[in-house]
């Protein structure tokens, strides 16, 4: 029996062809350097609860002036110089001395092949690099926050046998799900699980949330635009659907199917909880069901810059993409899109701004800020009481990653430093910050900036070694990461 694809996209066996995709096209690319800059813009500008909204215009110029106290940084750059107006952003004594920290060990670079076991294998090395950096003690604190311990490893899988109704429930969650496979033009057929999550009775067609790893490459280009999709209702039931949409940051898909077949669609909740039990569904190739119980982990593991990621512990024969997550209730509060190695969810709360966003602007953005974080919760008790005690830190974020070169590591952000975002102690999960960054990125589209315009965010960053605490900004740029199949 074949199984479903995973991690590795070139994994697969056979199916009924469907009608081709067309040819897809990306809406865009990453941000441009300008989108990083420091700088704001003298353009139309949005402040809301120290959030501030600026686009940038090379032909004008105009970056934001701080005051005449501050001082510039010398090979710090933030933004492109004009000889005739000056204008770059100047650096308080405090910024230039953040950025002037020295840099970590540079990072391994990731497997090209991106089998599971040489990521697992990359991850340890990863591990081992960050272990023989000189930080202190053992057991200090910035050691703990640097070295990024508590990554997530394979841990036991958390089983329950349900209850009457719990069985009732999986039964009624399950006619909603079905298998969605990607035909490639030499014949290699991809697998993942897909749910309904709408269902027209008039115009008899239904929409399907699904994972894009079947379509897109690990780099979020279409694998190929003749490659033919399709969805299957039942093992001898099989209807060709049409890619309204994927998001290889996301790691999502929609799809649209016609058929004359009455469909019953899921009930879509929220964001799942921390430590809350699921059950999560898959259809193997032959369209058995895969039912697997377990429960979301009190653990973070960035992983290139996907802060977004919520991890579950659970057995399943499957290395499957797609799978829905369900609640006690039966409503569905994500979707499995990765193992690396431990399946990797992202929560429905974002996968709903995700099809609005496409809905209203027929695109989606992501915030880019090059940085990969956990949060301040999700330390060891004992760590979290010193951070209260001896930094006055209650909440935020801690920096495990700064991509190099990136505008985060040119202000002075270092791995093992904690952010926190000004005005916004609110936001205590990495789920939640993504969830405001969306809000930002509608903002974005919403007021029809260019590609180059970014939204700077006030942050404060706790340099734990050195004590001390910054001020500064950070901007923030958008990618749109989709591409749309041709009518």
């Amino acid at each position: 029996m074949s199984s479903a694809a995973g991690d590795d996209p070139d994994s697969g066996g056979t199916s009924t062809p469907a009608s081709p995709i067309g040819e897809a096209r990306l809406l865009a690319g990453e941000p441009t350097e300008a989108a990083q800059s420091v700088g704001d813009s003298r353009g139309k500008r949005q402040r809301v609860e120290g959030v501030s909204v600026g686009e940038n215009r090379a032909a004008e110029g105009g970056k934001r002036m701080l005051a005449a106290e501050e001082v510039a940084l010398e090979g710090v750059s933030v933004g492109k110089k004009r000889a005739a107006e000056g204008g770059e952003r100047m650096l308080t004594a405090e910024e230039a001395a953040l950025a002037a920290r020295p840099l970590p060990p540079k990072e391994l670079p990731y497997p090209k092949s991106g089998t599971h076991s040489e990521v697992v294998a990359w991850m340890n090395a990863m591990d081992a690099l960050h272990n023989n950096t000189d930080l202190g003690d053992e057991d200090s604190l910035c050691n703990i926050l640097a070295r990024g311990r508590g990554r997530v490893r394979v841990t036991k899988s958390v089983g329950s046998a349900p209850s009457m109704d719990g069985r009732d429930m999986i039964t009624n969650v399950a006619r909603s799900i079905v298998n969605v496979s990607a035909t490639e033009p030499d014949g290699s057929v991809l697998y993942s699980t897909g749910t309904i999550i709408e269902y027209d009775e008039v115009g008899k067609c239904a929409k399907i949330l699904s994972s894009a790893s079947i379509m897109c490459t690990k780099e979020g280009k279409l694998r190929n635009p003749n490659q033919k999709v399709s969805v299957h209702l039942s093992n001898d039931t099989v209807v060709e659907a049409r890619v309204i949409f994927f998001n290889g940051h996301y790691g999502i898909s929609l799809l649209d199917i016609s058929t004359g077949f009455t469909l019953v669609p899921a009930s879509l909740g929220s964001r799942p909880c921390y430590g809350e039990n699921i059950v999560v569904l898959d259809r193997e190739v032959n369209y058995a069901l895969v039912v697997s119980h377990g429960s979301i982990q009190c653990v973070e593991y960035p992983f290139f810059e996907r802060n977004h990621y919520m991890f579950a512990s659970y057995y399943s024969h499957l290395i499957c993409t797609g799978g829905p997550v369900i609640n006690n209730n039966g409503e569905v509060i994500g979707l499995v899109v990765k193992h690396i190695p431990q399946a990797a969810i992202v929560s429905t709360s974002i996968v709903r701004k995700c099809i609005d966003m496409w809905n209203q602007f027929g695109r989606i953005a992501h915030p880019v800020h090059h940085l990969e974080l956990t949060t301040v919760r999700m330390l060891d008790m004992v760590y979290r009481d010193e951070l209260w005690a001896r930094h006055s830190i209650r909440s935020g974020f801690i920096v495990a990653e700064v991509c190099p070169n990136s505008t985060a590591e040119k202000i002075g952000i270092r791995r093992g430093d904690v952010i926190e975002l000004i005005d916004m102690d609110h936001l205590s999960t990495v789920v939640e910050l993504e969830e405001f960054l969306l809000s930002l990125a509608w903002d974005f589209l919403e007021e029809k900036l260019d590609s180059s315009s970014t939204i700077d965010i006030k942050i404060r960053v706790h340099d734990i070694r050195a004590k001390t605490s910054v001020c500064t900004i950070l901007p923030i740029g958008f990618c749109d990461a989709a591409a749309l199949s041709s009518p």
